[in-house]
């Protein structure tokens, strides 16, 4: 038991548990410890001296929880790892203790007794938790489902990419293809740690997500209840060395997501592979919210310097991420490649779905004849210009002579303007239906019986609709422009974007011309060569394989010297180089999420990492850090060291309540790389006493910059920044 006395006795109740430690008191010295952590919730270094005395009276597991306690507020401590390790071990734990000892030995390589054990159960841990994948073994092919998750807690009816995410990690934890080890993780955010899902528990999901709409069914309940229970109280998930996280879905919302994907990265030797949909918050950002504008900027900038490889969901989409990507990170070639998403839904639900006719008053009756449109109603789907088309036929025909428009999706962004000329069109309200939760098997019935669909938008990724069309035999009349040709080859009708008078044409051609209608439909049945969900899921994992040997990316990106970075949320759209190097200054997890201010660390260490250019000049470096205090006066311990080299001790700084100031580091011996390590101590509260926001802090940075003792003008530079541009939370 590690007999050290606590540093600092902030009441009696403390001094009194440490003297019961000391005498190995134990069940009186837990209850003492506990009653000052009933005042002083935050003090991690009492959690630590709670979970020593559970172990030592012979309750592993409960001491467990008080040192995850201790973790939650102290992550970067290499001593909290280390006796997370001791518990886990007694528990029979192996595989966990293993990677906590691991975790303590990354933080202190020093660390003698983290290094004895990490030997030991090396011998003794599965496969799973060694230092190297052995030649034959499985890959562990990793899907994240963290937005997923996400999504059921308020939605059951998939989108198009959640479609796309669940039927690929389903097939593949179904039927993994021989070499590939399939599981599903998501991140928990409350624990800072990943979660597997239970294959049964995910396939339900799946399941239940497809055969129906209604978000508060019991069964429905049920499920998403025993999901997030696992995210709750399961086990951190083990990655394989060599593991590849897949990630199908929309990570770029999820804060300081790849905070955590670098920390299995540098573990374990993760690859990071994503599904990129495509570019559009970057390349048409009028049609997105400028929340996600900025959040993908954010989250393709990092990803272009993080991920192993990519794969993306059509060439235009491939291409679009290329280019980008050569902008942020010039230097590195990021691999992409195409998994074409024509996917033949009425092969994977089965013909019968199609006389399950949803009966819903939102929708036609089963004899009344209609043109299907699928997709979310935003402006970038420009429901507004089908919506005028449709008020052309009818005047022009008559409502008598003119089908239903059976539009099938939720409002989304910017739909204001295709929904108020609905709502104030008599002629619209009686013609065109707006539906949304309708389930797959719904769906497909609505495809089987639709005359033809129409897919109009201003830039696809792929165009879903348009394949699931030409699954069911019907003619898709396609706006002409990015992938929509891709999806909808030579079978689809095409018309050419923002021209009314070419789409009013091209539909009274279907619409009233049978004889024309029944060719393009022979054509569709000719030339559609469609896969299965199966069939993808397949390429993905054989894509994730083929790539398991090959030399990774080191996801580090050297600073520019006498440059300024802002570790704060800049905005601006834009993806590019500062942004990918600001992302990946952070290492470990001792960080709170970013902020547009900057960043606030969390107690205990929080570590910078700073690689240095090869053509670095020799000599002294000097370390620039922008540092703001939070509501209540703090002390802090800084310094700054060559990875190669021994570090420093800390030099204390003392700061008041909500003072912004800046700390300048020398840097004498240094390698290839600069650590800046913070020692934020206990920590504070952030926000006040009336409305304290949950988080602990030690202390805030908005700001860094390196450069040569010698170059006045950076420091210069970086000072009057400081000075003159006050940076503070909001």
């Amino acid at each position: 038991m590690d007999g050290q006395r606590h540093e600092g006795a902030p009441d009696e109740r403390l001094r009194q548990a440490d003297a019961l430690r000391d005498q190995r008191l134990w069940d009186a010295a837990a209850a003492a410890y506990r009653a000052h952590l009933a005042a002083h919730p935050a003090d991690w270094r009492a959690q630590i001296q709670l979970g020593h005395c559970l172990k030592e009276s012979g309750d592993p597991s409960a001491a467990l929880v008080a040192y995850r306690a201790a973790e939650a507020l102290a992550r970067n401590n290499a001593d909290v790892h280390l006796q997370i390790g001791h518990a886990l071990k007694l528990t029979g734990n192996v595989e966990q203790a293993w990677r906590s000892y691991a975790r303590a030995l990354e933080l202190d390589p020093s660390n003698e007794e983290a290094s004895r054990e990490a030997a030991a159960l090396s011998r003794l841990a599965s496969p799973l938790a060694r230092s190297a994948r052995t030649p034959g073994q499985a890959v562990q092919v990793v899907f994240d489902t963290s937005d997923l998750v996400a999504y059921f807690r308020s939605d059951r009816t998939p989108t198009g990419i959640q479609r796309v995410q669940l039927s690929i990690t389903a097939r593949a934890l179904l039927d993994p293809i021989e070499g590939a080890a399939t599981v599903a993780v998501a991140f928990d955010s409350q624990s800072g740690g990943w979660r597997e899902i239970a294959r049964d528990l995910f396939l339900r999901l799946w399941r239940l997500s497809r055969t129906g709409g209604d978000p508060l069914a019991p069964d429905w309940v049920e499920a998403v209840a025993a999901l997030d229970a696992a995210l709750r109280s399961g086990d951190d998930f083990v990655f394989a060395p060599g593991a590849s996280l897949v990630n199908l879905g929309t990570s770029w919302w999820i804060p300081d997501y790849f905070l955590r994907v670098r920390d299995a990265v540098r573990l374990y030797g993760v690859r990071y592979v994503p599904l990129i949909y495509d570019c559009i918050p970057l390349v048409a950002p009028e049609h997105c919210h400028q929340g996600l504008v900025d959040q993908f900027a954010e989250w393709f900038s990092a990803m272009a310097a993080l991920a192993d490889s990519a794969l993306a969901i059509s060439e235009w989409s491939a291409a679009d991420a290329r280019r980008i990507a050569r902008e942020v990170v010039p230097e590195r070639d990021l691999a992409v490649t195409v998994v074409r998403l024509d996917a033949d839904l009425r092969r994977d639900l089965g013909t019968a779905v199609e006389d399950a006719w949803p009966e819903r008053s939102d929708l036609p009756g089963p004899h009344e004849p209609f043109v299907l449109c699928v997709g979310t109603i935003e402006s970038r789907k420009n429901h507004l210009l089908l919506f005028h088309a449709w008020l052309t036929l009818l005047r022009k025909h008559g409502a008598a002579r003119v089908p239903r428009l059976v539009c099938v999706g939720k409002a989304g962004w910017l739909a204001d303007a295709a929904m108020t000329l609905w709502r104030n069109s008599p002629a619209l309200q009686a013609k065109v239906s707006v539906a949304h939760g309708v389930p797959d098997v719904a769906l497909a019935a609505l495809y089987g019986r639709a005359m033809f669909t129409v897919t109009n938008s201003f830039y696809e990724g792929w165009g879903l609709p348009v394949t699931e069309s030409l699954a069911f035999g019907r003619v898709p009349l396609v706006a002409r422009n990015t992938s929509l040709t891709e999806a909808g080859g030579e079978a689809a009708v095409y018309f050419e974007p923002m021209n009314e008078p070419d789409l009013v044409a091209k539909l009274e051609t279907l619409i009233f011309d049978e004889a024309e209608r029944a060719r393009r439909e022979a054509i569709v049945a000719s030339t559609t060569r469609l896969r299965s969900w199966g069939e993808i899921a397949d390429q993905v994992m054989r894509e994730v394989l083929d790539r398991a040997d090959r030399p990774d990316r080191t996801p580090r990106l050297p600073v520019a010297l006498g440059e300024t970075y802002v570790l704060g949320l800049p905005g601006g759209g834009q993806a590019d180089r500062a942004k990918a190097v600001a992302d990946l200054l952070r290492d470990g997890l001792n960080w709170n999420a970013r902020e547009p201010w900057g960043v606030w660390t969390r107690p205990g260490i929080a570590r910078l990492r700073l690689t240095l250019p090869e053509d670095a000049p020799a000599g002294p470096l000097r370390v620039y850090i922008g540092l703001l205090a939070p509501g209540a006066p703090v002390t802090i311990g800084l310094r700054a060291f060559g990875a190669d080299a021994g570090p420093p001790g800390f030099a204390t700084v003392a700061a008041p309540a909500n003072g912004a100031f800046t700390c300048v580091l020398d840097v004498a011996q240094r390698g290839q790389e600069v650590l800046v390590e913070i020692d934020g101590g206990k920590g504070v509260q952030l926000g006040t006493c009336d409305l304290p926001d949950g988080r602990m802090a030690g202390i805030g940075v908005t700001s860094l910059m390196i450069c040569t003792a010698g170059d006045i003008a950076a420091r210069v530079g970086f000072l009057e920044q400081q000075t003159f541009r006050v940076l503070r939370p909001t």
